[in-house]
């Protein structure tokens, strides 16, 4: 039989919106993260976004140092500031082909 938890909403409130996640506070209260996100909606929680938010690039300089300067994925990585991954979707959201590796 499932058991029913008493969380207090200004605790669960203050600990949330002093950083902790619901994971965090899951881990604490020995429940599920998404036991936890109820409880704070039902006590008037907006809850954080756990996305990252879209990184803006320079789409000009990318090109350039992708294309013309044809540089190391990583070292372009170092210059802007991002993962590999993250090149590797902006080059196919502008429909740039991948470089053939060299042999």
């Amino acid at each position: 039989m499932p058991r029913r938890l008493r969380l207090p909403c200004d605790r669960l409130r203050a600990q949330y919106e002093a950083g902790a996640t619901t994971i965090t506070l899951a881990r604490l209260y020995r429940c599920n993260p998404a036991t936890i996100a109820r409880h704070l909606r039902r006590c008037g929680v907006v809850l954080r976004s756990g996305r990252f938010a879209a990184r803006p690039f320079d789409e000009a300089l990318f090109r350039r140092l992708y294309l013309e300067e044809r540089l190391p994925l990583t070292r372009i990585a170092v210059a802007l500031n991002v993962s590999v991954s993250t090149l590797g979707n902006w080059r196919r959201r502008l429909g740039i082909p991948p470089r053939r590796r060299r042999t």
